[in-house]
């Protein structure tokens, strides 16, 4: 017997399994890690795109951005997912780089504040739907099971953010209105109405 097989023999013995279908569950491991990888440069670059396109595209009028009456101004997030308990608590991309809009919290109620605040949540909830969007296209080059788990992957981590920008939306956009109303826009944010 030749030194090649009694070694090959030995590291089946060693492992149970034929030495092939070791390096098998090793290679479905890699590209589907080969895959994850792809997954969040495509998930930055279409950050990167959305930040690029025009801002008259994310306005809370368009028909993706625009309150629907079943969401109940926003009530409906609350009900199904307790949005409030755990909104607060998602990292965004603000926590990293302090240049960027955060939406975490308001920070003023002025009506340019509110404008901005508005354009920035329908971006945010354009870049989400669209990284779930390109996810799909894992078909082409990976196989079914590798396509569902990045199609899976994609909705657990864009969803809630999704979630959290429908549910703020209607609640902003009423502050919006009574700032127009009331003419409070320049006022300080200490002596403004709260957001609740």
């Amino acid at each position: 017997m030749k030194n090649s097989e009694l070694l090959k023999q030995n590291m089946e013995k060693l492992h149970g399994k034929p030495l092939l279908s070791g390096l098998s569950g090793i290679f479905k491991w890699s590209v589907l890690k080969a895959n994850l990888l792809i997954f969040v440069f495509v998930s930055v670059l279409v950050s990167l795109i959305g930040e690029k396109l025009p801002r008259r595209l994310y306005s809370y009028k368009r028909s993706l951005f625009r309150v629907r009456g079943w969401e109940d101004g926003g009530r409906i997030y609350e009900k199904l997912f307790n949005v409030k308990k755990w909104k607060g608590r998602l990292p965004e991309l603000s926590d990293v780089l302090h240049s960027r809009f955060s939406k975490k919290h308001l920070r003023a109620l002025t009506h340019d504040y509110l404008v901005e605040f508005l354009v920035e949540s329908c971006k945010a909830e354009f870049t989400h739907w669209m990284i779930i969007l390109v996810s799909f296209l894992f078909v082409l080059w990976a196989d079914i099971a590798i396509m569902f788990r990045v199609v899976l992957l994609a909705n657990l981590l864009n969803l809630p953010y999704i979630i959290i920008q429908r549910y703020n939306r209607p609640r902003i956009i009423r502050l919006l209105k009574k700032s127009e109303e009331e003419g409070y826009g320049s006022m300080p944010f200490s002596n403004q109405p709260t957001l609740t």
